[in-house]
């Protein structure tokens, strides 16, 4: 990955980061001045659990209704890390998409769509998956 990418909000968005595109992440993101949150969803049994899991990660308010609509307002909420880029790294996402493919894909169009509201905002997020995904392009240089 170049130094550059997380810096190019205008690519900000969804994005596929293997395995082995990760050892960097962290590096990158300091470089870029952003905060890196991580998830694991590995253990998250169905759509609530993983909600709720996020949730916890991203340090959302008590409001936090873990359902789809919550995420997205959450992440696109002005004042949540309101002066500086946010990447998040999920991981464990694979379960989701065996037992509850419709969930994993709805899932995945909340956080496309928060990172593309956010991505003309001073605070872009770039969300990333460690899990593949049909329609979810692999990170740019990475």
């Amino acid at each position: 990955m170049k130094p550059s990418t997380l810096q190019d909000a205008g690519r900000a968005g969804l994005y596929h980061l293997s395995v082995a595109g990760q050892p960097r992440l962290a590096e990158m993101a300091t470089e870029a001045r952003f905060e890196l949150l991580t998830a694991d969803l590995g253990t998250a049994h169905g759509l609530t659990a993983s909600l709720g899991e996020l949730g916890k990660v991203l340090g959302f308010p008590a409001w936090y209704g873990t359902n789809l609509d919550a995420l997205h307002d959450c992440l696109t909420d002005p004042d949540w890390y309101p002066e500086r880029g946010v990447v998040i790294l999920i991981n464990g996402l694979e379960a989701l998409r065996q037992h509850d493919p419709e969930a994993f894909s709805t899932l995945l169009a909340v956080l496309g769509s928060a990172a593309r509201a956010r991505s003309a905002s001073q605070s872009p997020l770039w969300i990333l998956l460690s899990t593949t995904a049909r329609g979810v392009a692999s990170l740019p240089d990475a």
